[in-house]
């Protein structure tokens, strides 16, 4: 049982439960230690008080003062109680309970406390002597009395039973409901904030609470502030860093035209190194102002429906021309042609991203694979395309990172093949910005298999 919810929840109802289990085996065991007897010697003297009453103020002041006392009795006490003769005959000229004169008949023949339990209550009878010795009989029905529970009624005490389990399951699921609430909305913003969502905030009601928990939420919504701010001040260090390095990188590629053309033979190596590391600085900066841009998650206003199947094509075809200097190939599977929203460019330059990777990195004389398939089952339906190529793969520990901008998994072969680490942080946001998803796995056989994932219009077959 994982939620925190569920454990609070079940905790404190079943402490509830048991409590109130422990009353009602305290009280069972005290009605079997004192037994039966004890019990009905109990009522018994608590009635013959009543009745003696009752045949005082019979004798004293007739059938209207006993009819009086009676009303009384159960007005204060809800006991609808009788006095009868010896013949049965009701003293006070009332309507006596049902079953007065059957229980009356016994109390004259045993001469003993008689009890019958009825759908209302209790029917206890009584001998009471008058002053002239003449025996009478008292009957009253006990209710809604607590003198009705002497005896015991295991249905009354069911229901006193479901009624604080009831009682308790309502409270103690306000109170679980109470303080894990704002743990769920916490654990939300929290997944907000990992998936890239920095305005994520756990909202206002922990500001006003004044518990630990909302300590924890605003110290939460304080931590979420200071990373949008660091993350917004990076953002924008790179963007402006990387707009002012193209003057002077535009500068050096003039002054390098001057200098071929009054440089002698042997300098030519030398401003063949300076041109192809300003391209690799020029290509560098373009990368980093494509990631500021798709950092911004601000979603172009050129958006239009894009074949992918043509897209597919189109990059597998340069990525050819690109495999034909290591031996290799690159070759497009395309068993649907989806359409989806976005922006063409790039989209092509996240693909692009993924293919050139995969052609650097597959060995010399083997084929990287490009498929393109539709997923209708899938809810939405889901444009899969697929790049494989037949590398030496990416250490499991490693395959979350490698879309992680400037992360490399050996600078030596990075450098060999010219990488900085930008390509794939590209595509992944890209694909992130067209409500996709990317992720990296190795192959069974060797390789590494990059899956795209985006929303699919529509699909027909190819």
């Amino acid at each position: 049982m994982r939620s925190l919810f569920l454990k609070i929840f079940l905790c404190f109802w079943l402490a509830t439960i048991l409590l109130a289990a422990e009353f009602v085996a305290f009280d069972q065991w005290n009605r079997r230690e004192h037994g039966p007897s004890h019990r009905r010697a109990v009522l018994g003297n608590i009635v013959s008080l009543y009745g003696d009453r009752a045949l005082q103020k019979w004798e004293r002041g007739g059938s209207a003062a006993l009819r009086a006392y009676c009303e009384r009795l159960g007005q204060t006490a809800e006991m609808h109680a009788v006095l009868l003769d010896e013949h049965g005959t009701d003293l006070a000229e009332q309507t006596p309970p049902a079953g007065a004169a059957e229980l009356a008949a016994r109390v004259q023949a045993t001469g003993e406390l008689q009890v019958d339990h009825t759908a209302t209550g209790l029917l206890v009878g009584t001998r009471v002597t008058g002053a002239n010795e003449q025996p009478y009989v008292f009957v009253t029905e006990i209710t809604r009395s607590p003198l009705r529970d002497v005896f015991g009624n295991p249905t009354t005490w069911m229901w006193r039973l479901l009624a604080v389990i009831v009682t308790g399951g309502i409270v103690c699921y306000g109170l679980a409901r109470y303080l894990t609430a704002p743990i769920r909305r916490l654990r939300t913003a929290a997944g907000q904030l990992a998936r890239g969502d920095l305005t994520a905030r756990a909202g206002a009601q922990a500001g006003r609470r004044r518990d630990e928990i909302g300590d924890l939420g605003r110290d939460f919504d304080f931590m979420a502030e200071r990373v949008e701010a660091l993350v917004a001040a990076e953002r924008r260090l790179l963007r402006d860093i990387s707009h002012e390095l193209r003057s002077p990188l535009a500068r050096l590629n003039v002054a390098l035209g001057l200098a071929r053309q009054n440089a002698a033979p042997a300098a030519a190596p030398a401003l063949d190194r300076i041109e192809r590391e300003a391209e690799r600085l020029n290509e560098l900066i373009g990368q980093l102002l494509t990631l500021t841009r798709l950092e911004s998650a601000a979603q172009t206003s050129d958006a239009v429906e894009v074949q992918l199947g043509e897209l597919v094509a189109e990059v597998a075809a340069d990525g050819e021309f690109e495999a034909a200097t290591r031996n290799g190939h690159v070759r497009a599977l395309c068993a649907h042609d989806c359409v989806t929203h976005g922006t063409a460019d790039l989209l092509r330059s996240a693909l692009e991203n993924v293919v050139r990777n995969a052609v650097q990195h597959t060995a010399d004389g083997t084929e990287v694979t490009v498929t393109l398939r539709a997923e209708p089952a899938a809810a939405p339906a889901t444009a899969v395309i697929e790049v494989r190529d037949h590398g030496p793969g990416v250490p499991e520990a490693a395959l979350q990172n490698i879309f992680r901008p400037f992360y490399r998994i050996a600078d030596a072969r990075d450098r060999k093949t010219g990488g900085v680490g930008l390509g794939l942080a590209i595509t992944e946001r890209a694909i992130r910005l067209h409500g996709g998803t990317v992720r990296a796995a190795n192959a069974p056989d060797g390789g590494l298999i990059v899956r795209i994932e985006l929303p699919c219009l529509r699909a027909t077959p190819a």
